[in-house]
Formats: structure tokens, C-alpha cells, sequence
């Protein structure tokens, strides 16, 4: 094995380049002008035609597809019905509970387009963002080429092919086949695709510009750049300028132009970047001929050093932080697979105010709407390359492709990201079979050395369960920095930082025996919370954890299920149908918060005290909870049939006792465990209010109380975004509440509601968080759940007003307005 040509100090710090600033840089870049065509990432999502089956010569310019349907991208087929059917789901799904008992298969889309519009010698290229899950593309009827990895992005040049004067025909077969993921994947091209118009000679290499802060001192910032030019000019120059968020240029440099620029800024009094305070700059990287712009690219920039080590644990930018993190699959909900910026920004402001400060993208790469959303609204990233490496999980995972495809995969992962501020570790697996064999040790470390020779500042990590592997030294030409000669595990030998998934028993002994490693807990049992918040608390080398899962998603359905079963019976090894949803995040599939996700707010202290009540459990039966689960516990004080009935009410607080009261009496007090946090008492059950008292050392710290409610009367549907444009990719999410008389939400609720759009939107999905639902999610009637249902509403470019309205027999109807 060859020597590792990169090296990290465990800092995102990372690597000094020095390069000069040309004092003629002002100058030419104040004259610099606009391209005449800098149009780099035009939106292709409009106008596509698509057909779901095999087929042959579907690819044909002359073939009629007339027929086919009309659709604007992205789009999942896995979340629409079946065909002939009222549901995407089929308890006979060849995936079964992985992927949610939906089915993949294959579909067809097919363009017409034109480009007469640009100039002639213009390079033209079109960027997939991400298909699921083997793409094959045909411009004309010529194969451009394929791409077999569902999660990242991939580009053909279309220039050869094209009719410059006349109809184009662009046609992409996505393929699903057999067994390949172990979680909901969904089908088809589900994030954007864009046309890139580029210079014909001399551009700007796509994700050509690597930028990284290389020291903070002195109220100064120093950033390191390189930027790679295809087919250089010598005449040309490569010029950066970095702006505020008011426009300004605070920073700038100019160099000619080669195939490798290495340049420097330094930034005075800089705005730093971190989860708390995500402060953005705008990097522009232009391609000058004298004063006219050739090329020019824009990305978001945070000025921010991460650093990593035993004594301080994680720090940004001098500061010690704990990583409050949360699990997630790609998947939005009743959307399926589809992936919108709104819906990315959605899911961060939600998981940001239950306390996460970082997600673990599981187990793929993320898109770039939620790489960009934690930029720009404060989320700490872990990318993820793999599921599997040359041993495989399913039949059909990537395990097939890995040994011919691995690098375009890490490349793909790394060079669009390298700049976000918010990525703070590369992981190259997850849980990989075999890792600690002689083969895993050397896919490791050419795994590891791929991802260093791309981005030398941050950490490579990993998933690790069960065991870590026979010890191992590593020799000096192989060894990562201040490696060579010491004793590490197979497993980790290569790691920067180790990611241990559900390792809590082993954390703490294993770190006497490797007293200078760093780790953090990369999937975590939500049982185990206070577990993990104590070990943040005192040791600091112990970075924090991510919870499997911060919110519920489609498939591995059950996982996390609560049941109730005969005494007697053993638990069982699997939910199965109709569990379609895997039941095991903090936040439900329409985003709120569960027991479970109660109890974390009192952990880390957002809350109190929360209560809850037990769901009963009838004589002669028991409750099974999963590994990944919470007991079955409720926000509800409905309990009809119960009268009478003592209930087991449970207390969350960082108190020491709780004083229950039942409709003003008290009636008791339950003692605070410290080591769960956790109280409970067995209330008889009568309608009415419940009310619980935390206090600590005699001083009251928190209250909270369950009501009663009265019977379902009527609906509330409430818009959660302030504003709406109507733009195509604008998306609207409408809480629907089932309310009673007075206005409160009824928790039992499971009423079937009705729902209609009136104006320039499409319904785009309307559903619950029930995990058992196998209805459609694509119909414009569903059930409540628990009181609650969504409805997720998508523009169309139109300016107007949408009205909506949803009835349910018996109830008042709910409406709202957009725009």
C-alpha cells in the first residue's frame, strides 16, 4: 500500500496553501461584466412525459408518446397508487417490510426540448441531482451512459447529439429491480435535474472550487482556495471574490488561469459560521477574458474551524460542542422519495426546535436540498457513502457495483459538499459485513485515502456495531497521522473518528485501553437518552450522539412498534403488514412530537417536566416493545371505558418528586428516578383534568395537564409557512386538527376527511402519521390519526389564491386560504 499522500490533525482547520493576490485585482474585477449566457443551472423539471413499465424502443425519437402522462420532476412512482388500485402499498411487495410493502419496477420518461435559444458554441450538459435506482439516459436515440447508485448525482454532456435548430428528444429508463435496499428507496428521478450552458472551450470544472478556512486569528480569517479550469487558456484569469450577505466584496484575488489555482483570502472582523450562529458568505469564482466574464460560479461559504480532540472534544471555532444529533433516510413523509427545498427546510426547523443540532444523513449521501438547508439554517452534517461494501446485504444492493463503481460514489459524496460548512465528517460506511477481515481493512483504507485525496479538513468516520475487530498496528507508510506503531482494531484502524451504533456498554471500558481515541455514538436507542446525555456531560472526548431516528420515515416498517401480545407468546421477529412506516422516530410523519420525543426535551433540557399516560394493557396480555421503540404512552386524557381503572400516568422531569392532582384534589406524589428521569403513578381513571407539579428541593419547576375532551364538531386546517408565491417548486403543508367544542384538539379522532383545492396548486400528498395505514396517500380522502392529518400542497408557477377545504361527516369544515 502506498504511502497516504493527505493528512489530517483532526481539524477542519486543515492545510496551509500560500498564493499571491495580483494587485490588479480590483480593477479587473470591478470592470468585469456579466457572462452573455452564465445560465449553469436552468431548471429542467418542466414538460416531461412519463410511462411506468418495461419496455422496448422506448428510447426512439419517432416513437408516439402521445399517450404517456404529463408531469413536472421530481417524482416517485413508489408513493402513487398502483396501478388499478387505491394504494402504492401490496402486502405482497417482493421488499416487504424494508421498503413499506411498496413495489419499485421500472418507468420511462421521456422530453422534448429545444435549444436554438443559446449561442452555437455553447457546451451543453444536463445534471441529474439523484434518480433511484439505475438510470440509463438517450439523447436522439444515442446512449449517453447510465448510473447504478440511487443517491448521488450524475451529468452527460449533450453537445455531440444535439439539433441545434430543431426538436431534441432526452429519454431516461430508471430501473428498481428485486431486493436492493434495506429501507424505503423510492422509484424514479426524485430530485431535480438542470441544464447546464457552458462555455465551449475554456469553463470552470463542475465542483472545481474547493474553499476551506485555514486559520482564525487576530479578528482576521484565512481562507485557502483551489480551483480546477478545464481546458485553461493562458490568456485567461481566475478571479474570487467573497461577498456578505448584503452583497459586498469583503475579500478577492485574481490569478491566471490553469488547470490548478491555488489562492488565499483574508477576511477582517469575519462573521463565523456554527449551528447556532449559521452566518453565510457568497463565494464567487469567475473566469475572466480582460474584462469579460467567460464563466462564473456561485456557492455558499461559512467561515468556521472544527476541531477535534480528547482534551476539548468538538470545538467550532474555539468553542467546545456536543452533538445533539438525529439519524434520518431520505424520504419526506406522505412525499415518498420526492425531494423539495421546502421540504428540506421544513425538516431541519423541526428537528432545530426539539434540540437537534446534527444529522447523520442514513445511509447515503444526503441531497443537496438538505445539505443546503443545514448551510444556511444552522445544522451540523455527517455524510454517508455506503450501506454496503464487496459483501452484501440484499440480493440486489450495491454490494454489486461496488467494486467497479466505489470511487465515482466517494467523488460524487465529497467534491459537491466539500464547501458546505455544515458536513463535518465523511463516513464511509455503515455496519459493513466483514470489515474486519484482511478484504475490509484494505477496502477501509482505499476507501479513506479516496475521500482524503479529495478533502484533506475533515474527519473519515464510520457506523460500527458489534464488534471492532482483532487488534492491528498500522505500519508508517499506511498509518493515518500519528498512527504508525500503536495498537488500534481492525475496524478502525483507518477511521479518524469511530462511529459506534449501539455500542453504550462498550464506550467507556474500551476507551482504557485506547485512552486517544475520539467517538461519538452514530446510532443510538431513544431508551438510552439519558444514558448518552450523562456520558456528554462528563467525558469530553466523547463527542454525542444520533438517535435512530430523529423522525419517522417509510419503510423498515415496525421497527420501532409497540404491541400488545398473549401472555405466553414470544416476541415476535417482525411487525409485517399492515405496518408500512418504521414507528421509531422522536417526530411522526406529518412532524410532531411523540412520548418519546417529550421525554428528550426534558433531557436536554428544553422542558420541565412532560407528562403521559400508558396506553392500558388488558388482563392476560403484555407489552412488547422493540429494541428501537418507546412504550405505547399517549398525550391524552380520552379514556372512555377505562372509569375507575387505575392508568399509569409517567413524569418527565430533572425534579426530584411529582404531585399529582385529578380534577383539583390531589392525590398523590410520585419520587423522581435521577438515573431516567422518570416518574410515574397509577391514577383511577375519571373524566375530567390530571395535573402534574415538578419540584426540585421544594421549588416548583413545572406544570402540565391533560384534559378531557369533548366529542369531535369540528375541523381547523392551518398553513405552516407564513407567505405563499405560488412558485413551481413552492410547497405548502396544512395542518388539519379534528377539534371538539371548545376548540381543543380531540386525541382520539380518526375521522375520514375529505379535502378540496381550488386555484393555481396541486395536492401532492394527504395523509397521517398513522404507520399502519395502506390506504393512498395521493387521494384526496383520508383518515385522521390521533387527531391529526396534512396536507401538502405544491405551486404551479401561477400567481392567485388557493382556497382549501376539508369536510368530515358530522364535523364543521375547516378551511384556509394561500396568497
Amino acid at each position: 500500500m502506498a504511502d497516504r499522500r493527505t493528512a489530517l490533525a483532526l481539524t477542519a482547520g486543515g492545510v496551509a496553501i500560500a498564493a499571491g493576490v495580483e494587485s490588479a485585482a480590483h480593477a479587473a474585477l470591478a470592470r468585469s461584466r456579466r457572462p452573455e449566457v452564465s445560465e449553469r443551472a436552468l431548471s429542467f423539471d418542466d414538460g416531461w412525459l412519463f410511462q411506468r413499465g418495461e419496455g422496448q424502443g422506448l428510447e426512439a425519437v419517432a416513437l408516439d408518446d402521445a399517450g404517456w402522462r404529463k408531469l413536472t420532476l421530481p417524482h416517485d412512482w413508489s408513493v402513487e397508487d398502483l396501478p388499478g388500485r387505491d394504494t402504492p402499498f401490496d402486502k405482497k411487495a417482493l421488499a416487504g417490510t424494508a421498503t413499506g410493502f411498496t413495489t419499485g419496477g421500472e418507468g420511462w420518461y421521456r422530453k422534448h426540448f429545444r435549444v436554438d435559444q443559446f449561442p452555437a458554441g455553447r457546451r451543453i450538459e444536463i445534471l441529474f441531482e439523484g434518480a433511484y435506482l439505475e438510470s440509463d439516459v438517450w439523447l436522439n436515440g444515442r446512449h449517453l451512459g447510465r448510473n447504478v447508485h440511487g443517491y448521488i448525482p450524475f451529468a452527460f454532456d449533450l453537445t455531440p447529439f444535439l439539433d441545434r435548430t430543431g426538436d431534441n428528444v432526452l429519454a431516461v429508463r430508471v430501473r428498481n429491480p428485486g431486493k436492493n435496499s434495506r429501507w424505503y428507496s423510492g422509484s424514479g428521478i426524485y430530485l431535480p435535474v438542470k441544464l447546464n450552458i457552458l462555455p465551449g472551450g475554456a469553463r470552470l470544472a463542475r465542483w472545481g472550487v474547493s474553499a476551506w478556512t485555514r486559520s482564525l486569528s487576530g479578528g482576521r480569517a484565512d481562507i485557502a482556495l483551489s480551483t480546477r479550469v478545464d481546458q485553461p487558456d493562458a490568456r485567461l484569469k481566475v478571479a474570487t471574490r467573497l461577498r456578505d450577505d448584503n452583497g459586498k466584496v469583503v475579500a478577492q484575488a485574481i490569478s491566471p488561469a490553469a488547470a490548478q489555482v491555488e489562492q488565499s483570502l483574508s477576511v477582517r472582523g469575519p462573521k463565523l459560521w456554527s449551528a447556532a450562529q449559521p452566518s453565510l458568505y457568497t463565494l464567487e469564482t469567475v473566469l475572466l477574458d480582460g474584462d469579460k466574464t467567460v464563466d462564473l460560479v456561485t456557492q455558499p461559504f461559512g467561515i468556521r474551524i472544527i476541531t477535534f480532540d480528547t482534551q476539548r472534544g468538538m470545538c467550532v471555532n474555539g468553542d467546545p460542542v456536543k452533538l445533539r444529533g438525529g439519524c434520518v433516510h431520505h424520504d419526506n413523509g406522505l412525499l415518498g422519495a420526492c425531494s423539495f427545498a421546502d421540504a428540506a427546510d421544513r425538516r431541519v426547523r423541526l428537528l432545530k426546535e426539539r434540540g437537534f443540532n446534527a444529522i447523520r444523513s442514513s445511509h447515503n449521501p444526503s441531497s443537496p436540498h438538505l445539505r443546503e438547508a443545514c448551510d444556511r439554517l444552522g445544522m451540523f452534517l455527517i455524510e454517508e457513502a455506503f450501506d454496503a461494501w464487496h459483501v452484501a446485504k440484499l440480493p440486489q444492493d450495491f454490494a454489486t457495483q461496488f467494486p467497479a463503481h466505489w470511487e465515482e460514489v466517494i467523488r460524487a459524496m465529497v467534491l459537491p459538499a466539500r464547501n458546505s460548512p455544515s458536513v463535518i465528517m465523511w463516513s464511509i460506511g455503515n455496519e459493513i459485513p466483514d470489515r474486519s477481515t484482511d478484504e475490509g481493512v484494505k477496502w477501509q483504507w482505499m476507501l479513506a485515502n479516496a475521500v482524503k485525496r479529495l478533502d484533506a479538513t475533515r474527519p473519515v468516520t464510520a457506523g460500527i456495531n458489534g464488534s471492532l475487530g482483532a487488534p492491528m498496528i498500522a505500519a508508517q507508510g499506511t498509518a493515518r497521522p500519528g498512527r504508525a506503531g500503536k495498537v488500534d482494531n481492525a475496524s478502525t484502524i483507518f477511521l479518524d473518528i469511530p462511529g459506534y451504533n449501539y455500542r453504550l456498554n462498550d464506550i467507556q471500558r474500551e476507551r482504557k485501553q485506547y485512552p486517544e481515541r475520539v467517538v461519538y455514538a452514530s446510532e443510538t436507542f431513544a431508551s438510552n437518552m439519558v444514558d448518552y446525555a450523562r456520558l456528554m456531560e462528563r467525558e469530553p472526548w466523547f463527542l454525542g450522539e444520533f438517535l435512530w431516528t430523529a423522525m419517522d420515515y417509510i419503510g423498515e416498517a415496525g421497527i420501532g412498534a409497540t404491541v400488545q401480545l398473549k401472555n405466553g407468546t414470544p416476541p415476535f421477529g417482525s411487525t409485517g403488514w399492515p405496518w408500512v412506516n418504521a414507528w421509531c422516530g422522536d417526530i411522526d410523519l406529518i412532524g410532531h412530537q411523540k412520548a418519546a420525543s417529550l421525554a428528550r426535551d426534558v433531557v436536554w433540557g428544553l422542558s420541565q417536566l412532560e407528562m403521559t399516560v400508558h396506553y392500558p394493557v388488558p388482563e392476560g396480555m403484555y407489552e412488547y416493545v422493540t429494541s428501537w421503540g418507546w412504550p405505547d404512552e399517549r398525550m391524552s386524557w380520552n379514556w372512555e371505558g377505562q372509569e375507575g381503572k387505575p392508568l399509569t400516568v409517567r413524569f418527565y422531569t430533572p425534579g426530584d418528586r411529582v404531585e399529582v392532582l385529578l380534577n383539583g384534589s390531589k392525590i398523590g406524589e410520585a419520587k423522581v428516578s435521577p438515573d431516567k428521569m422518570r416518574a410515574e403513578y397509577a391514577v383511577p381513571y375519571a373524566p375530567g383534568t390530571i395535573e402534574a407539579v415538578a419540584y426540585r428541593g421544594g421549588t416548583v419547576i413545572g406544570r402540565r395537564r391533560l384534559t378531557t375532551t369533548g366529542a369531535p364538531a369540528a375541523i381547523r386546517c392551518t398553513a405552516e409557512q407564513g407567505q405563499w408565491q405560488g412558485g413551481q417548486d413552492e410547497l405548502s403543508y396544512v395542518q388539519i386538527e379534528i377539534l371538539d367544542a371548545s376548540g381543543r384538539i380531540v386525541p382520539v379522532a380518526q375521522d375520514r376527511l375529505a379535502i378540496t383545492v381550488k386555484g393555481p396548486a396541486e395536492l401532492l400528498a394527504f395523509g397521517s402519521a398513522d404507520p399502519k395505514w395502506t390506504g393512498s396517500v395521493k387521494s384526496p380522502e383520508t383518515a385522521a390519526f390521533r387527531g391529526r392529518a396534512l396536507a401538502i400542497l405544491r405551486g404551479q408557477g401561477k400567481s392567485g389564491r388557493v382556497s382549501i377545504r376539508v369536510s368530515a361527516k358530522g364535523l364543521r369544515d375547516g378551511s384556509v386560504t394561500l396568497g
